[in-house]
């Protein structure tokens, strides 16, 4: 696999066949966290994983930072998203069909509209962490997510 990063799902992927592992919230959480996450194909060694993600109506992930070079498309529903800067937030609403670059080191939050949303992922990061959940104020990361344990966790739930 190489570096190069697709907003396009593989020739013959079938959507509707995709395994996936849950993600929910909790206590050190004030917001609803209910999504899911695909791997469609991912190689440790390059650093080179492309994901699906699917959020339940107007449920948010994780607070987070990205680690790695990311292309995002929109697939279904509305991706909401707030974007912290040094010196400003942004909100934008993504429909189905963006497609776009996620910068380096962005910190943000992500929340599906009223109808649910799933996203395509494609993320170059060559050291294998992909992004580190932050506390509500972003200052203390609380968790980092890695190429190899998106790849564990999929192989635990194709075996269940």
């Amino acid at each position: 696999m190489d570096t190069t990063l697709n907003t396009e799902l593989p020739v013959g992927f079938d959507l509707a066949k995709a395994t996936w592992v849950h993600f929910g919230g909790g206590p050190k959480f004030d917001y609803p966290i209910d999504y899911a996450v695909s791997v469609v194909q991912a190689d440790v060694a390059t650093g080179r994983i492309d994901f699906l993600a699917r959020w339940a109506p107007s449920s948010y992930c994780h607070f987070h930072r990205h680690l790695g070079t990311t292309a995002a498309a929109v697939i279904e529903g509305e991706q909401h998203i707030t974007e912290t800067r040094e010196l400003e937030t942004i909100h934008k609403v993504r429909k189905a069909g963006f497609r776009g670059q996620v910068p380096d080191g962005e910190t943000h939050m992500e929340c599906a509209g009223p109808d649910g949303l799933t996203m395509l992922f494609s993320t170059h990061a060559p050291d294998g962490r992909l992004f580190e959940v932050l506390d509500a104020t972003g200052g203390r990361v609380l968790a980092a997510a890695t190429i190899a344990e998106f790849l564990d966790r999929m192989q635990a739930a194709a075996a269940a």
